[in-house]
């Protein structure tokens, strides 16, 4: 073979090798430049917030005419105590007063299964000082004493059901260093997810056995204590063991309180008493059955 020939053989491979670099080049490019596909990420859902019955920070004050209608509504108001477990140990009054936190979330279902509406304080009032109108079936749902479980043990069941309620607290038990009460960061979430908070008195005295100026300082020391910590105006009262008269009724309202609850059976609450309000007591051996039989029979 030629010299010129194998020139030309030389000439005509690197021609070829030359073509195919540039032809992976040019797909390499392409490759590099095209859009590549965007790997779909999980965008976190937020849980929806509990549904909740906030009081406006500065509402005006609520205050009761001076001439009360004469209507009436049908509103049983359940009076509960300590939600939580029932040992041995317990003191029989305690233990007589608590309702093991299953037993509350099955009556609260039961409740919600039946038809009833929970109201609040607000909504009472406007029903009976106003006319307003309540929701079918309505109940209300109260605590005293300002016991640890209802923040612990009732309040994830309400806030699951949407059920507004109100705890009557006494305000020397609150952070005093006992675990059994409320502290006033349990009290204050209690307030933020729909629980009204009113007064129980400061020391949980009998107001009936006490002169004017010391009832007096039960109810608006524990009132100004209450509002100074939570930020709210505090306006419902419950009378320590249900004890009232006319007097403390008097002192009650100047007091500045426009619904008080007392511990008389009975589900017809009077316009012209908003101050005596009845109440029925749910007891440890209450259970279900028992609601639902007391709930049939009044309304």
């Amino acid at each position: 073979m030629s010299r010129r020939t194998v020139l030309a053989v030389v000439v005509a491979v690197l021609l070829v090798v030359a073509g195919v670099v540039a032809l992976a080049v040019v797909l390499l490019t392409h490759s590099s430049s095209a859009p590549r596909p965007t790997q779909q990420t999980a965008t976190p859902v937020k849980p929806k917030p509990a549904h909740v019955h906030h009081a406006h920070r500065r509402a005006q004050p609520l205050s009761l005419p001076a001439t009360l209608p004469q209507r009436s509504v049908t509103l049983p108001i359940l009076m509960y105590h300590r939600i939580g477990r029932i040992g041995p140990n317990l003191a029989s009054i305690t233990q007589r007063l608590s309702v093991t936190p299953a037993d509350f979330a099955a009556q609260m279902r039961w409740l919600r299964r039946n038809g009833f509406h929970a109201v609040s304080q607000a909504q009472a009032f406007d029903a009976l000082e106003r006319g307003g109108k309540l929701p079918s079936r309505p109940v209300m749902i109260t605590f005293d004493d300002g016991y640890r479980g209802v923040w612990a043990n009732a309040l994830p069941v309400l806030m699951r059901l949407h059920m507004p309620a109100t705890a009557y607290v006494i305000t020397d038990r609150i952070s005093n260093g006992d675990p059994s009460f409320l502290t006033w960061s349990e009290l204050r979430a209690l307030q933020a997810n729909g629980v009204s908070v009113g007064s129980h008195t400061v020391t949980h005295s009998d107001l009936t056995t006490l002169d004017d100026t010391q009832a007096l300082g039960e109810l608006t020391n524990s009132r100004r204590a209450l509002e100074r910590h939570l930020g709210r105006r505090v306006q419902w009262f419950a009378y320590p063991a249900g004890a009232e008269d006319a007097r403390i009724v008097g002192l009650t309202r100047r007091a500045g309180y426009v619904l008080a609850v007392t511990t008389q059976p009975g589900s017809v609450q009077s316009a012209a008493d908003p101050l005596e309000l009845r109440r029925y007591e749910v007891l440890d051996s209450t259970h279900v059955n028992g609601l639902a039989s007391l709930l049939r029979a009044v309304t």
